[in-house]
């Protein structure tokens, strides 16, 4: 049974019995949801690592930066593996049935799903952090007290990295469901069926 079915039923029973929910375990529901939500939040950090390491850059071995990028990939990796079950946990909808096969559809979905989180996780956040960094160096270069003017600029980078879905995640997403739409409108109208996957009808498949 899930969250919302039990306390659907939870909450017809206490109506019935006229308690007040605050005494019993249906207080706790919110707070678990709320619990849920910062994990789902944490696990999307998981994907900055590698901007992690960028701001860090002037004061580590480039190893490490090249771990916290490999850690980084990892995690790309499998939120497109996971996103990819899901599809094929949920089955094709109905113009998904009459136009693609399994392998395509589930195939489209991880590209999708790869192409934003190559830019909204790792090509734009990793541009944005190394800019402000080299840009912040000067700033702090003329500051008397060392660990300033060795620090500075990695925490300038490390202070935006917990604002970058915000600034990213949304029009990356927006962006590529609008370019998606147009090109499945388009490989659709052209009579894209199982047996071709995208290709249109009439194209010679040896070309």
């Amino acid at each position: 049974m899930s969250l919302a079915e039990k306390a659907t039923k939870e909450i017809s029973s206490l109506a019935d019995k006229d308690v007040d929910s605050t005494d019993t375990e249906l207080r706790y529901m919110a707070y678990g949801a709320r619990l849920r939500t910062a994990l789902r939040a944490t696990h999307r950090y998981i994907a900055y690592t590698s901007d992690v390491g960028e701001a860090f850059r002037p004061l580590i071995s480039p190893v490490v930066v090249k771990a916290a990028y490999g850690v980084s990939w990892l995690y790309l990796s499998a939120d497109v593996s996971y996103e990819a079950y899901k599809a094929h946990k949920r089955g094709p909808f109905p113009s998904e049935t009459a136009h693609l096969s399994e392998p395509t559809r589930i195939g489209l979905v991880a590209v999708k799903r790869a192409l934003f989180q190559s830019i909204a996780s790792m090509a734009l956040p990793a541009l944005t952090i190394h800019t402000i960094v080299a840009r912040s160096k000067p700033l702090f270069s003329r500051n008397k007290h060392p660990r300033i003017r060795t620090w500075g600029p990695t925490a300038v980078g490390l202070s935006v990295v917990p604002i970058l879905p915000y600034l990213f995640d949304k029009p990356v997403e927006h962006a590529i469901d609008r370019a998606w739409e147009w090109m499945e409108a388009r490989a659709f109208a052209n009579g894209v069926t199982k047996e071709e996957g995208m290709r249109p009808q009439g194209d010679d498949p040896r070309l």
